[in-house]
């Protein structure tokens, strides 16, 4: 009884065929088998319905009203009237612009007052006027490096009285921007790679000995005319980190 019950179990083992690893093609035949085919599959997909519009980074979209808080302008062959006054009404939210590498020769005008980052690198923006940083309360960041800015005018840092940091380098500068000793949170001041042959002793601090609100933590001015030594030691005064001045001679 016992070698006729291990003779049918290993008659069903014999009869099973060996195991074979199913691959790619293996599955790719038995689509062909049921008449499913790649052009039916590429069907079903465009069958799928449509997605809906979808709503920008970082911005809120509510049926025909888009709030963003960041504009990327960047590499685009804008002219300075290509920005209009009131391009930005309405943006209410709007914290972060960047218009970088165009052909714009101004500040765009009617900037939002809620901007806490204005970058205009790479242009060809030959001035800074009060009116266009005018009501900026907020900004805390102005990059303007990497245009041909010959001067600032007085009183335009008195517009943004936030400020934290300003990068100037690499423009046609010939002196230190008025307002500095004046504004109370400045702490980065780039000014390097311009033509800036002097300064003055009331440039970056108060008169006297009165201490600023914000310490700087990084002033650049390598790569001027204005030779290290000529400067006196006391034009630094207000700064407690002596790391934080780039000095160099003009190469």
């Amino acid at each position: 009884m016992k070698a006729t019950i291990i003779f049918l179990l290993l008659a069903q083992v014999s009869w099973a065929g060996p195991f074979q690893q199913r691959g790619l093609f293996d599955f790719m035949l038995e689509d062909e088998a049921s008449g499913i085919g790649p052009e039916d599959r590429i069907h079903e997909v465009l069958d799928l319905e449509p997605l809906g519009p979808v709503c920008p980074f970082r911005c809120q979209c509510h049926l025909r009203v888009v709030q963003c808080s960041d504009l990327e302008l960047g590499t685009n062959p804008l002219k300075s009237s290509g920005i209009e006054n009131g391009a930005f009404q309405g943006m209410k939210k709007l914290s972060y612009i960047r218009i970088a590498d165009t052909n714009i020769t101004t500040i765009p005008p009617g900037l939002p007052p809620s901007l806490t980052e204005l970058h205009l690198d790479g242009n060809k923006i030959t001035k800074v006027d009060a009116a266009s940083l005018r009501g900026l309360n907020n900004l805390a960041k102005l990059g303007l490096s990497f245009n041909s800015i010959s001067a600032v005018d007085n009183g335009s840092l008195a517009n943004t009285p936030h400020l934290r940091e300003l990068h100037l380098d690499n423009n046609k500068l010939i002196k230190v921007p008025g307002g500095l000793a004046d504004h109370k949170y400045i702490q980065v001041v780039y000014l390097h790679n311009n033509n800036i042959s002097a300064v003055g002793s009331n440039d970056f601090c108060p008169p006297g000995y009165n201490t600023k609100k914000a310490s700087y933590s990084g002033v650049s001015l390598f790569s001027n005319p204005v030779q290290y030594w000529e400067i006196q030691p006391s034009t630094f005064r207000c700064v407690y980190v002596r790391s934080a001045i780039q000095l160099g001679n003009y190469k």
